[in-house]
């Protein structure tokens, strides 16, 4: 009996070590960094990843600094068509269109340490996204002027500057 609850044992590490290996290396379960923003004149990164299971995908967005990384977004059943951040001193604000789920939108003060209202960085993102991609006025106006809808696939099938400059610039 001993040989066989070791044998048990042994089988059972073996598939939970090996599984995660064989489903990333086929394409099963992956993840990956999509879109990363460095903080000017300091150490942080506010990054968007991707997480892909059997079933759907995840969107998380990270602020990162040093050794510690900090959970500011998430979405569950979306993928990346479009990121941008902006810095204002120690905060920083993402957007990221997640396809299926929309918008999401998130800000974090590193030096609070704290989420703080998207409100707060909410000018700064909509420049850098006009200034990053050379949005142009009729753009914008075809857009009905907001630019967080200029940058979000509707998915209706055509082609969007927006989606197609993003996965050009960071291809995933």
């Amino acid at each position: 009996m001993r040989v066989t609850s070791r044998f048990h044992a042994g089988l059972i590490w073996a598939i939970a070590f090996l599984m995660p290996i064989v489903f990333s290396g086929c394409g099963i379960a992956t993840w990956r960094e999509v879109y990363c923003s460095n903080q000017p004149h300091g150490n942080a990164r506010a990054c968007v990843q991707e997480k892909c299971g059997l079933a759907d995908c995840s969107v998380e967005i990270a602020v990162k600094q040093d050794a510690v990384s900090e959970l500011i977004g998430y979405a569950r059943g979306c993928v990346i068509d479009f990121a941008q951040a902006a810095w204002v001193g120690s905060t920083v604000g993402v957007f990221v269109d997640g396809g299926t789920c929309q918008q999401i939108r998130a800000a974090y003060d590193l030096a609070s340490k704290r989420e703080v209202p998207f409100s707060a960085v909410e000018g700064a993102v909509r420049s850098a996204i006009i200034k990053e991609y050379g949005v142009r006025p009729n753009e914008l106006k075809t857009a009905g002027g907001d630019i967080f809808k200029w940058a979000t696939y509707p998915g209706d099938g055509l082609q969007r500057r927006s989606k197609d400059e993003f996965s050009i610039r960071y291809p995933h």
